[in-house]
């Protein structure tokens, strides 16, 4: 069974990511970068195939995995925790959402300028796929790309994706220039309307500089998602 938050992130991973494929015992997630692609099993039944080289475990994996992975090879790696806070009213003005191809580029320069270094391998790749990505998901009806200006320039970025009655928080980002300057809290509080009525989540890196800014926020932990990987 797919949690309400993992339904969420599965449909996150969907639109910008890559592809979801879902069976009644199992989750694949195949990224079009290979750092995304994961094998989800949702029960201690399930079947792990051959050739996963990353697993994912969720609450309703059941118990046992852990012993399971490590005999063919597995080895622990990043815990991805899901996140949850209040919805609803939140101070200062809203925040539009994106509504031109224009911003929706302006988004995805924010993305490349706050998690790309220049030089980096795949640097173009990932650049490329950032202003896809955007332009063919800024209308839809379920998600709402959000950018701040800062004398025209595109300085801050959220994105908002609602699954039934959650609203989930992704692509967070500020370029370093503009951090410090409240852009991404006044983002934040436009994401708790969004989420007006409903739950609002986003998942982040166990001991992470994010998971501590986000407890700081109100975020509480909903339950942790451990990765395991072989090579």
């Amino acid at each position: 069974m797919v949690d309400a938050l993992l339904d969420n992130h599965l449909a996150f991973l969907a639109a910008h990511r890559g592809s979801v494929r879902r069976s009644a015992d199992a989750v694949e997630v195949v990224g079009e970068s290979e750092e995304f692609s994961a094998w989800i099993p949702l029960s201690p039944e399930a079947e792990l195939p051959a050739g996963v080289r990353t697993v994912r475990l969720v609450p309703s994996s059941g118990p046992g995995w852990e012993a399971r992975l490590a005999a063919v090879g597995f080895k622990a790696a990043e815990v991805l925790v899901h996140m949850e806070a209040s919805a609803g009213s939140a101070v200062g003005e809203p925040v539009a959402a994106v509504g031109s191809e224009a911003d929706a580029v302006g988004f995805a320069e924010v993305q490349s300028a706050a998690f790309l270094e220049v030089g980096e391998p795949d640097y173009d790749w990932w650049q490329k796929m950032f202003v896809e990505k955007a332009l063919q998901n800024y209308r839809e009806p379920d998600q709402s790309l959000y950018l701040l200006r800062v004398d025209g320039d595109p300085a801050s970025i959220t994105l908002v994706l609602r699954t039934g009655p959650v609203a989930g928080v992704y692509a967070v980002a500020t370029k370093p220039q503009y951090r410090g300057r409240g852009l991404a809290t006044r983002l934040l509080a436009q994401a708790r309307r969004d989420a007006a009525g409903g739950r609002l989540t986003l998942q982040v890196v166990e001991g992470s500089d994010a998971e501590r800014l986000y407890l700081s926020l109100g975020f509480r932990p909903a339950y942790r998602s451990p990765h395991f990987r072989r090579s």
